[in-house]
């Protein structure tokens, strides 16, 4: 039944791995999580983010703006990943500053004020969430990681 009511939801909600703060209701609503936000049945939580990466995964590649693209996303009940693809050519100097850019603590700050702080199920489950940014040729750039240990530093600067 609860795999039912998870198809439902899922139904009437688009790009549910990406709206951060609805996670959170969802999750609530499905059951998934109890008033502090803990998983309740973790059986559940990994259909629920199994789910959403499938849901996620049929509007992709998705741009997020005018030169990064969202290639692939995974979510599990402890562990979600982001692929990002920067859809414009970089030089050498460039690219050396897009990594600087990216591996800085100012960008791990506001990635955790943008992504994981809104997210309460991710402080109460010890979530990691990783932006993996790679360039127009699929080369690697930098990941981002968050979690409370690597936020909590951050935010503490």
């Amino acid at each position: 039944m609860k795999k039912i009511l998870l198809v439902m939801i899922f139904a009437t909600v688009s790009n549910v791995g990406h709206a951060e703060s609805e996670l959170d209701d969802l999750l609530k609503y499905a059951g998934i999580v109890d008033a502090d936000y803990v998983y309740t049945d973790t059986k559940l939580a990994a259909e629920f983010f199994r789910l959403s990466t499938n849901q996620y995964a049929q509007s992709l590649p998705m741009n997020i703006n005018s030169y990064i693209q969202i290639e692939s996303a995974m979510m599990t009940p402890h562990f979600g990943n982001f692929e990002a693809i920067y859809t414009v050519p970089f030089d050498a100097t460039e690219r050396k500053a897009v990594i600087q850019e990216l591996s800085s603590m100012e960008a791990l700050q506001i990635a955790c004020i943008d992504y994981y702080i809104p997210n309460d199920f991710m402080l109460a489950n010890n979530y990691t969430l990783v932006y993996s940014y790679s360039d127009q040729n699929y080369r690697p750039l930098a990941k981002v990681t968050m979690n409370i240990d690597s936020c909590y530093e951050a935010l503490n600067q």
